[in-house]
């Protein structure tokens, strides 16, 4: 295993790298690796393992890679979750993309297909030799073989269901011979082939137990991927209804598995210099933080099944120090917490470009610990404040605005300070609550400065003096006119990934890249599909078991586990709806690459869109009005061309057999 995990991660061998280096366009032709009959050790399998597992990591060129960006970003952040604060400008590709703007002949649908098309070729070329070595065990050559298969299916799966129809290549391209054109497969059949090999693949990979690790595909992340592929063959546009039970019998094998659970453990804040130490973080956050801290290990990381695993090439510490790895993440950069300044040196840059829609903040019920930290609320920033060393680092908070009191006139006072709390929705002050009387004050008449943001000319204040022994002391303060312009949703970022968990970087840190993993699959997803599922068996009235699935995310997204007792009303359910489970997965799984694929098989990509233009009344910020207007109304001006991407036009200059999606 150990060999197998080292291939993995260190540097390529030149066998792979050939492939990477390859700088044919079109994906079909052959690599410049066509398939070794010299496969005659164990290490040389390992080795093509490793390349074909390298997909989901690399971002090649103009490409957009797999889980760098691609699958968490531009192509899987236009739903009523989130946008890209530059979505409205029109001045990129990855823009355009995400916007539904796009064309064809765009960058990141070729780059998308041509890696995708890359590790299948590579999971070809392996099954042509995995029998040749003889120096290893038949059960170590079963785990090999399981593992290509079920990611072969697995890119599959990800072109399949984001192209439609796509060409089912599964010999390697040097016995194609000299015709490279390929028709494509209709989607029923690929997708048939998809559950096959998987099936296939199931009894010959390892548990996740013996491989130790999250980052290799198991029996249960098989079994999970499976229910994923049902439950998409389920819905729009396959519509095949039986794949409801074989996704709820899937889903079943993993929980009864045992091998995994949700944390129902709170994290602690870190200590930064110069910043006082957070409340704990809610249970929910572990798979995050365990994501930006490279935790692989299933010992205390059991709710993950499967991740794409990252290591930054700026590394100088640490297991993977120095190995050079060719990682290209931006999770915890793009999407996470904003930094600037010196902050840098401490938490680490982050651009927090991905911005959440109010849509998707409306969504969270009172009490649901879990907004708080998929949703930030606060950022980094420097200041010259003397409450703090020069130059230290700040959070200042999206949700509140800290103030400080000053009177007029001769003797204006001084010391006190309230807090006021924002209302996210609106950019108004909901509450002011003094928290300091002070002392000196001689008039009620006071101005209010506030400490961190630029507070609105048109919020003013009641201030009341206190008499007797309170005299001089501001008594009560109340918001006399609510003002605007204060941040709100909009100006928040997707916080899931934070980078002031990263460990075993360089003092010096980088400023666009982290080591962050990615979670693929996770048991909470696992519970939630096998809810759906049985919902949908049991024609729309879930038996005890799915209400139990359902009511155990429920339960730790509002900070209970199993053994809690007084669970307030609310929380857990005796019943739930199809409605239900669209809120609950968004809650659950927002911004790690699911609603796209979830809205579309529901059929309810439209009316997401239409409830979003209907949040118009309580837009606040031109990035959000332009992004959720243009991604909106672009899709639904047609939907039947939007619901697809389309198949890269630089494909029909080798392969004449293909044909366009409609729209394209």
């Amino acid at each position: 295993m150990k060999s197998i995990l080292k291939s993995i991660y260190l540097p390529l061998t030149a066998i792979v790298l050939s492939l990477v280096s390859c700088q044919n366009d079109i994906s079909l032709d052959p690599l410049t690796l066509v398939e070794t009959n010299t496969a005659a050790s164990k290490a040389q399998l390992q080795s093509q393992l490793a390349g074909v597992y390298n997909v989901l990591e690399t971002e090649q060129g103009s490409g957009c890679g797999l889980y760098t960006h691609a699958l968490w970003g531009y192509l899987t952040a236009n739903t009523d979750e989130s946008f890209r604060t530059d979505a409205f400008t029109g001045t990129t590709t990855q823009v355009l993309t995400e916007s539904y703007r796009s064309s064809s002949s765009d960058a990141t649908y070729f780059g998308f297909w041509r890696q995708l098309y890359i590790g299948i070729e590579r999971a070809n070329v392996l099954l042509q030799v995995v029998d040749k070595p003889k120096d290893l065990t038949e059960v170590e050559r079963n785990d090999i073989r399981g593992q290509a298969k079920f990611l072969r299916a697995y890119y599959f799966y990800l072109l399949v269901s984001n192209f439609g129809d796509v060409p089912l290549k599964i010999i390697p391209s040097s016995q194609l011979g000299t015709n490279f054109s390929i028709a494509r497969t209709p989607a029923k059949e690929v997708y048939n082939f998809i559950i096959k090999e998987m099936t296939d693949a199931e009894p010959l990979v390892n548990t996740i137990s013996k491989n130790g690790v999250t980052v290799l595909v198991s029996k249960t992340a098989v079994q999970g991927v499976l229910a994923r592929v049902c439950l998409t063959m389920a819905g729009s546009p396959i519509n095949d209804q039986s794949k409801y039970a074989d996704a709820l019998s899937w889903a079943q094998k993993v929980i009864n598995s045992g091998e995994h659970d949700l944390n129902y453990t709170t994290v602690a804040s870190p200590q930064l210099l110069g910043l006082p130490i957070l409340p704990d973080t809610p249970a929910y956050s572990k798979v995050f933080i365990n994501n930006m801290q490279n935790t692989v290990t299933v010992a205390g990381n059991n709710e993950q099944i499967w991740d794409a695993a990252f290591l930054s090439k700026s590394n100088t510490s640490g297991s993977y120090a120095n190995t050079g790895f060719p990682a290209l993440q931006q999770l915890g950069y793009l999407i996470g917490i904003p930094t600037s300044g010196t902050v840098t040196n401490v938490v680490g840059q982050a651009a927090g470009t991905y911005r959440v829609f109010p849509t998707m903040y409306k969504r969270y019920e009172n009490g649901d610990l879990r907004r708080d930290w998929a949703i930030a609320t606060y950022k980094y920033t420097t200041s010259s404040s003397t409450a703090v060393p020069a130059n230290s680092p700040l959070r200042p908070s999206f949700s509140t605005v800290d103030i400080a009191i000053k009177g007029t006139g001769s003797n204006p006072g001084t010391g006190a300070t309230a807090v006021a709390t924002v209302d996210p929705l609106t950019g108004k002050l909901a509450s002011v609550v003094l928290t300091n009387g002070g002392s000196g004050y001689t008039s009620a008449t006071s101005s209010i400065s506030n400490t961190l943001t630029t507070i609105s000319g048109s919020a003013t204040f009641t201030l009341t003096l206190g008499t007797g022994t309170n005299a001089g002391k501001i008594a009560t303060i109340a918001i006399n006119n609510a003002g605007s312009g204060f941040p709100t949703v909009c100006d928040r970022s997707v916080g899931k990934w934070r980078r002031e968990y990263e460990i075993n970087v360089p003092s010096s840190r980088p400023t666009t890249i982290t080591s962050c993993n990615f979670p693929i699959l996770r048991y909470a997803d696992v519970l939630l599909m096998a809810a759906e599922a049985d919902l949908n068996v049991n024609g729309g009235t879930p038996s005890a078991t799915a209400v139990g699935y359902y009511n155990k995310v429920r339960r730790r997204a509002f900070g209970y586990n199993e053994a809690s007792s007084s669970i307030p009303t609310g929380v857990v359910v005796t019943t739930f709806t199809m409605n239900d489970i669209m809120n609950e997965r968004s809650r659950e799984l927002c911004f790690e690459g699911q609603r796209k694929n979830d809205l579309l098989r529901w059929g309810k990509m439209e009316s997401a869109f239409n409830t979003l233009l209907s949040d118009n009344a309580t837009l606040v910020t031109a990035s959000y009005t332009n992004a959720a207007n243009i991604a909106a109304q672009n899709f639904l001006s047609n939907p039947i061309k939007y619901a697809k991407f389309p198949i890269p036009q630089s494909e029909f200059s080798s392969n004449y057999l293909l044909t366009q999606n409609v729209g394209w």
